[in-house]
């Protein structure tokens, strides 16, 4: 049995007042946190969810609204909740780099860090990374090239889930999903309009082509969201919670 909690499903301008993109998926006896973005941290503590908690952090790709809040919990475990065993960190190629230059630009590097160890391991399209009980496999995605973005497919404990990160719509994208228990997809416009983004009218117009046993979408945008009445796929909210 697995647990996915959606701890933020919005865009990256917090529309409808959703918080930015972090899902948290626990295991047996590990959690991996999917994305950390910029509002994370407030999240995590607004739904009671001990930050310890959290064994691995994998990021989709190197957007704000994906990726800024991990200084946030890095300064956590060094002075709120003190960590003492090492945080793994998956990322696309340069994460190490790049999260170091975050914390930098924020003053937050080196107050401390040795308090407990952060191992970095970068992303190869289609090569697995095994990491805490998860199996990690990461998947091209149609996004801001600068950002370096990816789809991540998760295993755990017999269960699998397949995260699109920020994609626009490319014909591989339904065998890339494969048969997984779970898809969670990004679902920023309603109507197509924007090839960097996936719409409501596209995964509507491809779902029949979907393997997966269930869809959910989320990092919903201003478009959708006032167009409710008309979403035909399940729809996370910040909080959301299900089994798997």
């Amino acid at each position: 049995m697995a647990e996915v909690l959606f701890i933020g499903t919005g865009d990256a301008f917090g529309s409808g007042g959703r918080r930015n993109s972090a899902i948290l998926v626990r295991g047996k006896q590990r959690t991996i946190l999917l994305d950390c973005g910029a509002t994370t941290l407030l999240g995590l503590k607004e739904l009671g969810v001990d930050p310890l908690e959290i064994d691995a952090v994998a990021i989709s790709h190197f957007h704000g609204d994906h990726a800024a809040g991990l200084p946030f919990l890095m300064l956590d475990y060094l002075y709120a909740h003190e960590r003492d065993r090492p945080l793994d960190v998956l990322g696309p190629p340069g994460v190490e780099d790049r999260i170091h230059r975050l914390n930098q630009s924020f003053s937050y590097d080196g107050n401390g860090q040795d308090r407990y160890a952060v191992h970095y391991q970068e992303y190869t399209i289609g090569k697995s990374l095994e990491i805490e009980g998860f199996k990690v496999t990461p998947y091209p995605a149609a996004h801001h090239p600068d950002t370096v973005p990816h789809m991540l497919r998760v295993e755990l404990d017999n269960r699998s889930v397949f995260f699109s990160g920020d994609t626009g719509w490319f014909d591989a994208i339904p065998n890339n999903v494969g048969p997984v228990d779970l898809f969670i997809s990004e679902c920023t416009l309603f109507e197509e309009g924007f090839e960097f983004h996936l719409s409501h009218s596209r995964l509507k117009k491809e779902r029949e082509r979907f393997e997966c046993k269930r869809t959910i979408i989320t990092h919903l945008g201003a478009e959708m969201l006032s167009n409710t009445d008309r979403i035909e796929f399940d729809t996370a909210h910040d909080g959301s919670k299900l089994e798997l």
